[in-house]
């Protein structure tokens, strides 16, 4: 069935599903434009939804239904199209049904639709994904193996299809999913081949066919391609949070990093919209990690020009009878002369501290803290504590250019509110960090509870990046916000305990992620030929003896067997 090029005559299932019912800006744009493309928007809420997100999606629809969250995306779309009844579809010659699991439009969907319109099809989708020789879900694949099949976040039927009696059928007299390998395997992998082979053309906008034998799903693993060279007006969420193993075991974990890259590179595009849904429903060190939220800044050349207009500022925190001089003369003196330097040398706590440069934070674009700590208290042997605050001072400032590098950064990536020293892996260090969370995963989600905070934080394979040994840049406004929630009452005790100030320095982040912002780790490139070399050497010797025990093979399937699970 061939449409005309300017048709606009079409019905849209918009399956909507939120954990929180909340609905995210980036839902009302992608609404929006569909509007603009569409003669009915139809909105289907699986589960709960806020009063005020149901009013939002009123304003950005025809049409708003709310119904139990059972079936999955599946069962949406079924009640959906049985609640509007195929006889009120048939005076549209196309019906679309979407979800929320992507971010859009990259570009206009008109310009997709513009291009499908004319095209003999009987349905279609946006990308799809790749034979797969074998059935990766052990078995519950009726065809025996993962066939080439449009992905089900989108899917457009031509009205000859979706009124004839085999899609009828189908839709009709399958049984809802009970879960999401269910939805998979009886409905998204089987659904093109079950009508490719009943004689039904399909087709995909994102025409990946190029890909074939090199990527099974290039919607991730050639995102940045299809954006950048077919247009592709959608990218996947999960692009920003996947376990990273996923990626790792099918390319050098490029993937998300040049997505992002090309998302941000795009005219009239804003990225604020995905991080503010990201931050408030996923893993934070997850996202970090997915994204290479990693920033080697050049030590010594930078574009920056320092000037007044940059409004920085450098808090130093200096524990008392610490030789200020000694210890970080040589690092103050590189701090240009256009960003001002506060000294705080009192014996209040690291906290306390940095409750007050938070209430000054407002005053400056970006903030940095150079924490200089008494090195003799520390266990020994102290040359640790020595080489963690030259690590410190070489990450956050460095140098000039340094600084000036970093400040650009943060200007650039207007999310990100916190960057941080890598988190140290060496000397005692290695064992006291352990698995990342230094011991105070239970403490740090107490906390996030007492503050009422909702966002998941996990135990991955992916580690927190915060401020270890209490030195970071910050971004002005962020820090000011974090600030606020280390002045609440119910963390007074913590603020106050000298024992519990590295407890603090974990909650930074997080408190940035409860304000959506983002936190990324920063060094100078002197540091990270040191850093990289230090990380390489312990994978390597961790290698050695792990392919002595078990053998050589994929990173995946070498966890597998540490863990017990191969």
């Amino acid at each position: 069935m061939i449409l005309d090029v300017k048709s606009k005559n079409r019905c849209v299932v918009f399956l909507f599903y939120d954990k929180d019912g909340i609905v995210d800006q980036y839902v009302l744009d992608m609404l929006d434009d569909l509007r603009e493309n569409a003669a009915f928007v139809y909105v289907a809420v699986n589960g709960v939804i806020t009063p005020e997100g149901r009013a939002r999606l009123a304003r950005h629809s025809d049409e708003v239904f709310c119904r139990v969250n059972a079936g999955f995306d599946v069962g949406g779309y079924r009640d959906a199209i049985f609640n509007l009844g195929f006889r009120e579809l048939a005076k549209y010659d196309e019906l679309v049904l979407m979800n929320y699991t992507f971010f859009a439009p990259l570009y206009p969907f008109r310009e997709m639709f513009e291009t499908m319109n004319p095209k003999d099809l009987d349905f279609w989708g946006i990308t799809k994904h790749h034979t797969v020789p074998g059935d990766p879900y052990d078995g519950k694949i009726v065809y025996g193996y993962l066939p080439e099949h449009l992905n089900s976040h989108f899917f457009a039927l031509r009205r000859d299809f979706f009124l004839s009696w085999s899609y009828r059928d189908f839709i009709c007299n399958m049984k809802n999913p009970g879960s999401y390998l269910e939805s998979i395997t009886q409905y998204e992998v089987i659904f093109t081949k079950h009508f490719a082979d009943l004689n039904y053309k399909w087709a995909a906008y994102a025409d990946s066919d190029r890909f074939e034998g090199t990527y099974y799903a290039p919607f991730m693993f050639a995102a940045s391609e299809l954006i950048e060279e077919d247009r592709c007006p959608i990218v996947k969420r999960r692009t920003f949070f996947s376990d990273y193993q996923f990626f790792l075991l099918n390319t050098a974990g490029e993937c998300s990093y040049r997505a992002y890259e090309a998302i941000k590179k795009l005219p009239g595009v804003r990225t604020r919209p995905i991080w503010d849904n990201i931050l408030r429903l996923q893993n934070l060190p997850d996202i970090r990690q997915v994204v290479h939220l990693t920033y080697l800044v050049d030590s010594e050349f930078t574009r920056h020009t320092f000037s007044p207009d940059d409004e920085a500022a450098v808090f130093v925190f200096c524990e008392p009878g610490v030789d200020r001089e000694l210890v970080a003369g040589r690092y103050l003196r590189k701090i240009p002369d256009t960003v001002r330097v506060i000294y705080m040398d009192g014996p209040e706590t690291y906290a306390e501290k940095l409750i007050a440069a938070s209430m000054q934070a407002e005053d400056y674009f970006f903030v940095g803290v150079l924490n200089l700590f008494d090195v003799r208290k520390a266990p020994e042997p102290k040359s640790d504590a020595a080489s963690l605050l030259y690590r410190e001072e070489e990450s956050v400032i460095g140098s000039a250019a340094q600084i000036g590098n970093i400040l650009d950064e943060m200007k650039e990536e207007r999310a990100l509110g916190l960057l941080v020293p890598p988190v140290p892996s060496f000397g005692r260090y290695f064992a006291e960090i352990g698995d990342g969370w230094t011991g105070l995963y239970d403490e740090l989600l107490e906390t996030l509870k007492l503050l009422k905070m909702t966002f998941p934080v996990t135990k991955t394979d992916a580690h927190p990046a915060f401020p270890y040994g209490g030195s970071f840049w910050a971004r002005g406004k962020a820090l000011m916000r974090a600030g606020l929630y280390l002045r609440d009452g119910r963390l007074a005790e913590l603020v106050r305990d000298p024992d519990k100030q590295l407890l603090i320095r974990l909650l930074l982040p997080f408190l940035m992620q409860e304000e959506r912002y983002l936190t990324g780790i920063v060094t100078g490139t002197k540091y990270a030929a040191i850093e990289f070399t230090n990380q390489d050497y312990m994978l390597r010797v961790n290698n050695r003896m792990v392919f002595e025990k078990f053998g050589p093979d994929y990173y995946e399937q070498e966890l597998k067997k540490i863990r017990g699970k191969a």
